[in-house]
């Protein structure tokens, strides 16, 4: 893999990671909304919705198991051989197992073999995820000024409510414009086939990207590691740790609250989905909002101390939040939805750039990756499906809201964790003035 740019005009790094990260999260999106309000139906009939719905989120969370290890494989390829390269690769491989899940026949045309073939898809999805975002991470941080990595690792982030929000705006229009029955014969398969169009957006994008300066010293000096996995394990494994139980409350209540909550509305509380989907848009655009709010909060109070705070806010939030979607009231579920989404954009907007400088820079894009990736198996991969565990036991929400508040508190604690450092704000009379952490 080359690690050299084209003689085109360098892209923006922070605008390449956004738009490349937004059109691989919005082909990784509508596979979850298809998975709450489709694929129980089209490849897996069951005659309880509820079975249905939790067999296909078991499809979801493979994906998700699945991304660890595209961590570790293009984590290699990163950390190794550029930036740059891997995300193109990475991009090819998402954009073309989302066109071929708009391709394939159902259950009901060739039986078994229907999930199984949409299993292997969300496979290469997961693996194709798993190496996207550390790359797009660290194109942008380590082209970034010193004192603005956070801002600048913040642009990936921007790529995931950039991506919901287009995949759920974009279901909504079918829901809006087809009939249930067409919604599962046909009309699922638009958004699919629709990345036909937007991946070679992503390409034209990042074959013009310069690769980091940062890993091109490395490479000039010809310090990669050998096998940036093992040394990972070998030598910051504790940073694995605590990267990764950072991740996991913000990822848990994410999920909850654009997958898991599109089910339980419409299968528990008997609303249309015409009525649910709409909290995704709002999902989307508050996290958007407030992922920038967190970045201009860190840069007065610490990136540690925003995701700390952001942390203990989920904890709290999460019991109030799931008695007002049980109301049955469309106001109150986007309330509900809202409300904790304020508290991951904070959190998720900090976390990107305060987890990719935990590790050295020769492994950094493994190490970070492994971190977030590990995170999504637990709080996006297990999150849904225990979830819909909880909610099939007695119908009752509330083990729902103790599951996400504990997993909250285990990331508020890895927050506090975080290595302290120092954040340099502009004074008033334009001399610099250091806090510290």
């Amino acid at each position: 893999m080359s690690t050299t740019g084209t003689s085109a005009t360098p892209a923006s790094p922070a605008a390449a990671s956004f738009i490349g990260t937004a059109i691989e999260w919005y082909d990784y999106f509508i596979y979850g909304i298809a998975t709450a309000l489709v694929f129980n139906d089209v490849f897996f009939p069951s005659s309880d919705p509820l079975v249905g719905s939790l067999l296909a989120f078991m499809t979801l969370a493979v994906g998700f198991f699945v991304r660890p290890v595209g961590a570790v494989l293009f984590g290699h390829f990163g950390d190794r051989f550029g930036r740059k390269s891997t995300l193109v690769v990475t991009l090819l491989l998402m954009g073309g197992a989302t066109f071929l899940i708009g391709l394939l026949p159902t259950y009901a045309t060739i039986g078994v073999a229907a999930p199984i073939l949409l299993i292997v898809l969300r496979l290469i999805q997961g693996l194709a995820v798993g190496g996207e975002w550390a790359g797009a991470v660290l194109i942008a941080t380590e082209n970034a000024p010193e004192r603005k990595k956070t801002l600048y690792g913040s642009f990936a982030q921007f790529g995931s409510p950039g991506g919901l929000l287009v995949a759920t705006l974009v279901f909504t229009a079918l829901s809006r414009t087809v009939d249930t029955e067409q919604l599962h014969s046909w009309a699922w398969r638009i958004p699919f086939l629709a990345s036909a169009l937007l991946v070679p957006l992503g390409l034209f994008i990042r074959v013009r990207l310069a690769e980091t300066a940062e890993y091109t010293k490395t490479a000039e000096r010809q310090d990669q590691a050998r096998v940036p996995f093992l040394r990972v394990l070998r030598e910051e494994f504790r940073q694995v740790v605590i990267g990764t139980f950072a991740f996991s409350g913000v990822f848990l209540t994410y999920y909850l609250f654009t997958s898991f909550v599109l089910t339980y509305a419409t299968e528990t509380l008997d609303m249309p989905a015409s009525i649910a989907l709409p909290s995704n848009i709002i999902a989307a655009v508050v996290e958007g909002v407030f992922i920038y709010v967190g970045v201009l909060a860190a840069r007065r109070i610490t990136a540690r101390r925003v995701a700390v705070w952001s942390a203990y806010a989920l904890l709290v939030w999460s019991g109030p939040a799931f008695a007002l979607m049980h109301t049955r009231q469309p106001a109150l579920l986007y309330v509900a939805v809202g409300g904790a989404m304020v508290f991951v954009g904070t959190a998720y907007g900090v976390l990107a750039g305060e987890v990719a400088e935990l590790f050295s820079k020769e492994v950094r894009y493994t190490g970070s990756s492994l971190c977030y990736h590990l995170a999504a198996a637990v709080g996006g991969g297990f999150g849904p499906v225990i979830a819909t565990y909880l909610l099939s036991i007695n119908g009752s929400s509330w083990p729902v809201a103790v599951f996400t508040a504990v997993v909250s508190l285990l990331t508020a604690l890895a927050c506090v964790a975080l290595p302290r450092r120092e954040s340099v704000q502009p004074a008033p009379d334009d001399r610099t003035a250091k806090l510290a952490v």
